[in-house]
């Protein structure tokens, strides 16, 4: 819109309309004074002395919608609010008569007025007063807030003094404390229980001291100060905090997971975000060189030597990469019959011209590669919605990406100030910044040879999400069985779990996320609502649905652990979990078939992929070739959800000292209760569940896999339900029955940890 009124073009209209008002004022021709005087006398008969506050609240609008659109959204109360209030007040000004100007006595509010009133005396004044608090509420919704409090608080007050009223207020007061005493209590168990299981996984997670500790209730100041700061006092923060009743602590591990959880209230006053001068800067954006024009020569000299005649038309230098635009030209042919008809003096042309076809372009890619000395090229024929054909060139010196400068841009900032996940990737071949929004896409598959910058994506994808998101609003849940990528952010707020590196705990963390997918599901039944957006806006919501993402940093290795079970669980995540708000982001370094399987490839809409050995391994992740010519170091393809081809994008770098930054950051930031979402009691609540409805009989020991289970125990010296999954190719229940029976027979010990390896008391003589 800022183009469509420039400076100049503002002020010349405003000297044009001013010059045009100086002559009618000065001459006062009758053509233009009665159309004036009679547009005058009806504004004036219409809305009356409230034309003055109309005028004013439009050209406030105006310069809104103009000048600050966004603006126009976030001051929503103040515009509904104002509008409220001239409304209010027009109809105020309608009990009032005075003197006009051209209308003479007159209602100040005019005929506008009139209507707000309405017919009925009565009824006007209640539309009148409806409209003043309606427009003072908007505007001002904490002091009305403040105002109505202390009215409320001082009708209490004389309530309580009354004499008559005294004996049952004192009455009703106390039945309400004391049917109210059971649940304070539970609900102090609870938030003593909790707070201590989190305070034992975060000491475990971060052996060493944090930099900050919350201040521990005490009644006594001088032992607040002598408390010992080292893991050590994770005992006695322990002690100090309430256990449970042991009938609660008796309670199957199902209730505990369906039990209703506290809603979290959004509070951004409460968690500080990140800086981003926690970030190293980045390097100024690439200009057009004469290097540049050297390469744009040479490409239209080396394709003119083919008989392919073309112009370089621009010229967009990127990070990486630099993409000529080239406009085909015209090949020039003799016309059959031209000697003859110069012979007869026709004076006709003798070349006519045909535009040079684009395959002809693409043709002389490789002869392209040798004039310009380059190890590989990318033709776009031609580029999305231009009519131009681009070549992309690449640098000589490549210029690393800072993902502070993709952070500072106005198009990460716009799409920051929404509510939804968003993600700063890098910068396109032509130096512009890719940023997009998780929710949108609405999952993540990344795939590409070792070292080519897969682990940098993910780390830039979490350093975007916790720099701005806070804790209550995003959940995150790592996997790295790799053990050294994604482990520098154990102990943020963000993790429901530290960083998962065992494999065998994987599946079953999912299996939690299904679960937790599908409790979401029933709240959103029970609100009436579609989304998790919606439904963190209604009043119905019972708590705060925050995003939840689930970062896998290899998936080869997990489905070489338990292919159908992490395939079965990540499909049904990713058809199902948009709506709740859970995503995925999910990477490979081998894409092959049997890793990134077809239900796997149709699930994940949205994909990039980094530099592969072979033309194969990029029609399977992108189901188009290309991605066997990157260079490495970040450079990439992003395939959008949204769109027919993929875009070369190289992408943002993340250090480790950047990282580390981040994650100190949220690590000393003062402790405050987040939403909790125990996976695994709600997987092993789902299985026994399940376990139940199938029934619970005794295995017999004639049967063929308690047979098998027994060799098994035999052979080795621990024993878990995992390995008799694997095994003998089970279910989970079936599994952990068989696990019961050897437990109960006395071959394996009881469970000290679930999920762990069970020790083998005694090797079975069959």
């Amino acid at each position: 819109m800022r183009r469509l009124l420039p400076g100049r073009f503002l002020i010349l209209a405003l000297l044009v309309g001013g010059g045009a008002v100086a002559l009618v004022v000065g001459f006062q021709p009758a053509w233009a004074i009665d159309p004036l005087r009679a547009a005058a006398e009806r504004i004036l008969t219409e809305l009356g002395a409230g034309v003055v506050p109309i005028a004013l609240w439009g050209l406030w609008v105006a310069y809104l919608l103009i000048y600050r659109t966004l603006a126009l959204f976030r001051r929503w109360r103040w515009i509904l609010g104002s509008a409220a209030v001239i409304t209010a007040l027009q109809g105020t000004l309608g009990y009032v008569e005075a003197g006009l100007p051209l209308v003479g006595t007159v209602s100040l509010g005019g005929d506008a007025g009139a209507a707000v009133q309405g017919e009925g005396t009565a009824l006007g004044y209640l539309r009148v007063a409806g409209l003043w608090a309606a427009g003072v509420w908007l505007l001002a919704p904490s002091l009305v807030r403040r105002v109505l409090g202390r009215t409320a608080r001082g009708s209490v007050q004389a309530y309580r003094r009354a004499p008559v009223h005294r004996g049952i207020g004192w009455t009703l007061g106390l039945a309400v404390r004391q049917a109210a005493a059971p649940l304070r209590r539970a609900r102090e168990r609870r938030r003593g229980t909790k707070l201590a299981r989190e305070l034992g996984s975060f000491l475990d997670a971060n052996p060493a001291p944090p930099q900050e500790q919350p201040e521990a209730p005490s009644e006594d100041a001088d032992e607040q100060a002598a408390a010992p700061d080292s893991p050590s006092a994770a005992p006695e923060a322990e002690v100090t905090a309430p256990t449970p009743e042991p009938e609660a602590s008796a309670a199957p591990q199902a209730a505990r997971a369906e039990a209703p959880r506290a809603r979290a209230a959004k509070s951004s006053e409460r968690w500080a975000l990140p800086g981003l001068d926690l970030l190293a800067p980045g390097a100024p954006s690439s200009a057009v060189t004469e290097e540049h024009d050297a390469t744009a020569r040479l490409i239209e000299s080396a394709l003119a030597e083919h008989s392919v005649e073309v112009r370089v038309a621009e010229i967009r230098p990127g990070p990486t990469v630099t993409m000529f635009g080239l406009v085909p030209g015209w090949q020039r042919r003799r016309r059959p019959n031209s000697r003859a008809r110069d012979d007869a003096g026709d004076g006709e042309a003798d070349e006519i011209g045909n535009r040079v076809r684009v395959d002809a372009i693409i043709a002389r890619e490789k002869d392209l590669a040798l004039a310009l000395a380059a190890p590989s090229l990318r033709i776009q024929a031609p580029v999305p919605g231009e009519s131009i054909v681009g070549i992309e060139v690449p640098n000589r010196s490549s210029t690393t990406v800072a993902i502070r400068a993709v952070m500072e841009s106005p198009a990460f900032r716009s799409l920051a100030e929404r509510d939804g996940l968003p993600v700063a990737l890098g910068l396109a071949s032509a130096g512009e910044p890719v940023v997009v929004d998780l929710v949108d896409m609405p999952h993540l598959l990344i795939a590409g040879a070792t070292g080519s910058g897969k682990s940098v994506c993910i780390s830039s994808i979490i350093s975007s999400l916790i720099t701005h998101r806070q804790p209550a609003d995003l959940r995150l849940m790592l996997v790295d069985p790799k053990r050294v990528e994604l482990t520098p952010y154990n102990g943020i707020p963000h993790l429901v779990t530290p960083v998962v590196v065992e494999p065998d705990r994987v599946v079953r963390l999912l299996r939690g996320a299904v679960q937790e997918m599908l409790r979401r599901y029933r709240l959103l039944e029970d609100a009436g609502v579609r989304n998790v957006q919606a439904y963190n806006r209604s009043p119905k919501a019972a708590e705060h649905l925050p995003y939840f993402v689930i970062c896998i940093d290899e998936l080869a290795d997990l489905m070489m652990t338990s292919a159908f079970d992490v395939e079965q669980v990540l499909c049904r995540l990713a058809q199902l979990g948009r709506a709740i708000g859970i995503h995925l982001v999910v990477a490979t370094q081998r894409p092959s078939v049997d890793v990134v399987t077809g239900l796997i490839k149709a699930n994940f809409p949205s994909r990039i992929a980094f530099a592969v050995a072979s033309q194969v391994d990029s029609r399977t992740i992108l189901d188009a070739v290309g991605a066997d010519r990157l260079l490495g170091r970040g450079d990439m393809l992003f395939l959008a959800s949204d769109s027919p081809k993929p875009r070369r994008v190289q992408g943002a770098f993340v250090s480790d000292e950047e990282t580390e930054r981040l994650a100190d950051h949220w690590r000393q930031h003062k402790p405050i209760e987040v939403p909790e979402v125990p996976l695994e009691e709600l997987a092993i609540a789902a299985e026994v569940a399940q376990a139940e409805a199938q029934g619970n009989e005794p295995l017999d020991e004639a049967d063929s896999l308690y047979d098998r289970a027994l060799q098994l125990a035999n052979t080795n010296g621990q024993i878990s339900t995992s390995l008799l999954q694997r095994r003998l190719r089970i279910g989970y229940p079936r599994a952990a029955r068989l696990m019961d029976q050897l437990q109960d027979e006395g071959i394996v010990a009881a469970s000290a940890e679930p999920g762990k390896p069970r020790e083998v008391l005694h090797r079975p003589s069959r």
